[in-house]
């Protein structure tokens, strides 16, 4: 992704673009007050299905316990979001940057930031990107296994058989 800051020409945000932004901001909004406001335990035990990929390889995904996590951060409880995912902490502060840039762009009524989507992705950057998420894993499974997280981890899971006992 390629990111610079707009220039003069061509930054005037239309109507319709401006409503974009609007729309988008108003729905971060509504989700972050949403995973503020309902507890996650409770929302999720109506399901008849465990709904965490953990639940089936044993240990826990990168994002694994990250709406408990988010839940816990809007709700001020720092410790405890710490302790369902770390990841939670860089996906606020993104999702408050984002919103802040949002909300500049519909009040000055110009495009502040241009972000330019590269088509392209060499096998170079493939490989970067692979490994940046292999060793994320890594970490989120070393810390659940670590740090005895019963709520991320399925002791019956393949993953865990083989990696834990």
């Amino acid at each position: 992704m390629n990111v610079r800051l707009a220039t003069r020409e061509n930054t005037f945000l239309s109507p319709q673009r401006r409503a974009r932004r609007l729309i988008a901001v108003a729905a971060l909004a509504a989700t972050l007050l949403l995973i503020r406001a309902m507890d996650p335990v409770a929302a999720g035990a109506w399901l008849p299905f465990h709904p965490s990929c953990g639940a089936v390889s044993g240990l826990p995904c990168i994002f694994c316990g990250m709406t408990r996590a988010l839940h816990f951060l809007l709700n001020g409880d720092f410790s405890r979001a710490l302790y369902f995912n770390w990841l939670a902490f860089p996906l606020i502060a993104g999702v408050i940057c984002l919103s802040v840039l949002l909300t500049m762009e519909i009040a000055s009524q110009r495009q502040l930031l241009r972000l330019d989507l590269i088509a392209s992705i060499s096998s170079r950057r493939l490989a970067i990107i692979l490994l940046m998420v292999a060793a994320l894993w890594t970490v989120q499974a070393y810390l659940a296994v670590s740090q005895h997280k019963h709520e991320l981890l399925n002791p019956g899971g393949p993953l865990y058989a083989l990696f834990v006992k």
